[in-house]
């Protein structure tokens, strides 16, 4: 039968307006068949919404999903992990693929290959996976969610982090009072800040009478390098500024609205390479440095003949660690770092010294010696 030359045409009410009016989508098809299945598209689209789920792609989805339901919710440094997820591992895989068509074993066998990998890294695939396919499941495109029942591979074991002996404190005190840019390590060294927070801090942070440093910026060069907030809420918050720290700052003292730690220009933070060779100089005057490999990095910049025995980040470290063994309350080292669980706390103060170690074995001795009134053992 030949195909009419002018098509069937129908209307289909999808609902109602502000003043009662019916709402209606035009459908036309050549056959009857093809009249009715246009009719049940839009009923699918605009009433029950099901519509052409079956056609919606991985790639385009997860792309949205990206731009409207986490971006905008989520640090800069987050939003840069979960880009980096996306393009660099989950879309090449199933950017192309139906969203129905992707199996919970299928994505079992991609999450396994993370095995090994960091636990950051394997906690970021996860939940990318799960919050696309569960923000698809709610958008009705998918009946079930495969990564309910996503397992978790395990990951390689964190490298325990550097606790810095008496001799590198000294020579790190010695380098924050003597070097010329010796404020910015001791911003670090004696706040117990994080690097970000450390370049966010302007001179109106500093409340002399109170001998408080309020931090309550970040500067983070994953998002472009310019201030911003905090990493969390617990992060704004202020920290009573120790004696030598005061000395360090007091002669530099500055304008309100300039940065402490800065570049030529001291309204602006450091920049992400100015700061990067700034702290190569400070570890190199401290002596916690190694030869570095002189082919990535032009000649004359420092990090092309010195690679730092320790990161900036080894300070904040450094810092609970110091407060764990001068007896601070755990509470009370976590408001003055800004952590939002005391668990994180907790977790870093497991990192006893040797010389913690043998106050510790001191103190047990002596308490059950005294419980019990048993006598030393002689060595």
């Amino acid at each position: 039968m030949p195909k009419r030359t002018k098509p069937y045409r129908s209307k289909v009410k999808i609902g109602v307006d502000a003043d009662g009016k019916p709402v209606v989508k035009y459908i036309q098809g050549y056959t009857r068949d093809e009249l009715r299945q246009a009719r049940e598209a839009v009923i699918a689209q605009y009433i029950t919404g099901e519509a052409l789920a079956s056609d919606r792609l991985f790639g385009d989805y997860a792309t949205e999903w990206f731009r409207v339901r986490k971006a905008p919710f989520t640090s800069p440094s987050s939003k840069q992990s979960y880009r980096t997820a996306l393009n660099k591992d989950i879309l090449p895989v199933f950017g192309d693929r139906n969203l129905r068509a992707i199996s919970a074993i299928e994505l079992q066998g991609f999450v396994n290959r993370f095995k090994g990998r960091s636990g950051t890294k394997i906690t970021v695939i996860l939940a990318t996976l799960r919050g696309i396919f569960a923000s698809a499941k709610a958008d009705r495109l998918i009946a079930n969610d495969p990564t309910e029942a996503l397992m978790r591979p395990s990951a390689t074991k964190a490298k325990p982090k550097p606790v810095l002996t008496q001799a590198q404190r000294q020579a790190i005190a010695d380098v924050c009072a003597t070097h010329v840019a010796g404020h910015y390590l001791a911003l670090m060294y004696y706040l117990g800040c994080r690097p970000g927070e450390a370049r966010g801090l302007m001179w109106r942070d500093i409340d002399w009478k109170t001998q408080r440093a309020h931090i309550q910026r970040d500067i983070d060069y994953k998002a472009g390098g310019a201030a911003g907030e905090l990493k969390t809420e617990a992060s704004d918050r202020e920290v009573p500024i120790p004696a030598p720290l005061l000395a360090i700052l007091a002669p530099l003292r500055s304008l309100p609205d300039t940065y402490i730690a800065h570049g030529e220009d001291a309204g602006k933070p450091l920049a992400k390479t100015s700061a990067e060779r700034l702290w190569v100089e400070l570890m190199q005057a401290a002596e916690l440095v190694t030869p570095a490999d002189p082919n990535h990095y032009r000649a004359g910049d420092p990090r092309s003949k010195w690679s730092p025995v320790i990161t900036p980040h080894a300070l904040r470290h450094n810092f609970i660690t110091m407060c764990w063994e001068n007896s601070l309350e755990p509470f009370e080292t976590m408001k003055l770092v800004g952590h939002t669980s005391i668990t994180t706390t907790l977790n870093i103060y497991t990192h006893l010294s040797e010389a913690q170690m043998q106050k510790t074995a001191a103190k047990l001795d002596s308490m059950f010696t005294t419980q019990t009134g048993a006598k030393k053992a002689i060595p």
